[in-house]
């Protein structure tokens, strides 16, 4: 295998059953400010909440979240190397990596806990 992928900017994304709800929440209550929602336009389905030094997302919660509340993110410089490090250490994928209609090449992967991780990489 070539040279290992590099990892960074770790941060959960929560499944809420209501991000508007949740934005209100964590920006009013908490401080955390707005950095990225997805669609830019309508109902949000993801956005990036930022408390420097770090963040958290929400995500509208979907059928293949069920029972679990959370998943771990990374981004990395290439989804399908660091997919092929992870399968080689255990990790079992879940989805290959894929390209995104919103710029990003992203897979899934199990830990061996059974915890999501999700890498994706900036296009």
């Amino acid at each position: 295998m070539s040279a290992r992928p590099t990892f960074r900017e770790p941060f959960p994304i929560l499944y809420v059953g209501d991000v508007q709800r949740s934005i209100r929440f964590y920006t009013e209550s908490l401080g955390f400010e707005v950095s990225y929602r997805w669609p830019s336009e309508g109902e949000t389905a993801f956005a990036f909440l930022e408390l420097d030094p770090l963040g958290i997302a929400v995500s509208r919660r979907r059928p293949e979240h069920e029972g679990r509340d959370f998943e771990l993110c990374l981004y990395t410089d290439d989804a399908d190397r660091a997919a092929a490090q992870l399968r080689e250490a255990g990790a079992d994928e879940v989805q290959p990596p894929r390209d995104e209609p919103w710029g990003e090449r992203r897979t899934y992967l199990r830990d061996p806990d059974g915890s999501l991780v999700h890498i994706a990489q900036s296009q």
